[in-house]
């Protein structure tokens, strides 16, 4: 088994480094939604001012992680619902919460092109910077420029990559846990045997071995060997066997029972030390003296 398990985990892992190899590490579809989040940001701080019919004009990327909002008309905002706005908004859709928890917004008045107004926002709370909270600015025409860490657009590409690599890593392990553990227990039950007078019955091999000579048990019958040999001039009810030999069936057949004794009776002859008999109206005993 090891020696397929092994095969199968270099063929995981290099499939794994192939595929971070060839990721798209260029965040050209995240930025894609993060403008579409931009816009969204702009429609509901139009909608906080009591305008829905002015428009929000083409989003200005002033590079990868910094982006400028532009209206077509002067709105009136308040700084408490400002930061309301743009931090639900930016946080819609996303499943790395923390991916977007790190920008810093400047509102600019238009015309004298000055920050008006401005706020850091970060998952820690002793950095996150809002100040002038309740006081509304006056209607006017404003841009709103935020930008983002840079490495919350990092934190975005590699999460996909190392989640995928830690499973693959954490299936491997578990797998080849679990198989050298059945291996081992396999190897273990093959090696030991129950002795039976003479006898040596290895119940992982379904083999029963006198001397020099092995005789080879079908399934049904190493189990029911192995019942008897467990329990050795023990008296076992009919019941009892018939429902641990044949319980997966689903369908106690008593006459089966009976054959497959007469059957193990013949295998243990060599040995005369050895009687399985019929206790009537009971069951079965192996008498080994």
């Amino acid at each position: 088994m090891k020696k397929l398990i092994q095969p199968a985990g270099i063929g995981i892992i290099t499939m794994l480094f192939t595929m971070v190899l060839l990721w798209p590490w260029k965040s050209d579809d995240f930025a894609e939604n993060r403008e579409i989040r931009l816009r969204n940001v702009g429609h509901q701080i139009l909608l906080a001012s009591g305008d829905s019919t002015s428009r929000v004009l083409p989003i200005k990327k002033i590079s990868e992680n910094e982006f400028i909002l532009v209206f077509e008309n002067p709105f009136q905002f308040d700084p408490d619902s400002l930061v309301k706005v743009i931090h639900k908004s930016l946080g819609e859709g996303l499943i790395n919460k923390e991916a977007e928890d790190k920008y810093q917004v400047n509102v600019m008045e238009c015309k004298a092109n000055q920050i008006v107004y401005s706020y850091q926002m970060s998952n820690h709370k002793d950095k996150t910077l809002i100040p002038c909270q309740g006081r509304v600015q006056p209607k006017d025409c404003y841009s709103i420029k935020i930008r983002f860490e840079q490495n919350a657009i990092r934190a975005s590409n590699f999460s996909v990559p190392i989640i995928f690599g830690v499973l693959t890593f954490g299936f491997l392990f578990l797998f080849y846990k679990k198989s050298t553990k059945a291996n081992g227990n396999k190897n273990k039950d093959n090696s030991q045997f129950v002795e039976i007078g003479k006898f040596e019955l290895y119940t992982g091999k379904q083999l029963l071995k006198i001397e020099n000579e092995e005789i080879q048990l079908s399934q049904k019958e190493n189990k029911l060997l192995t019942l008897f040999a467990l329990h050795q001039n023990e008296t076992l009810e009919r019941d009892r066997l018939l429902k641990e030999i044949w319980e997966d069936e689903g369908v106690f057949v008593s006459r089966s029972l009976d054959m497959f004794v007469s059957k193990l009776r013949k295998k243990l002859l060599q040995d005369p030390n050895i009687q399985l008999k019929n206790i009537r109206g009971r069951g079965y005993v192996l008498q080994v003296k």
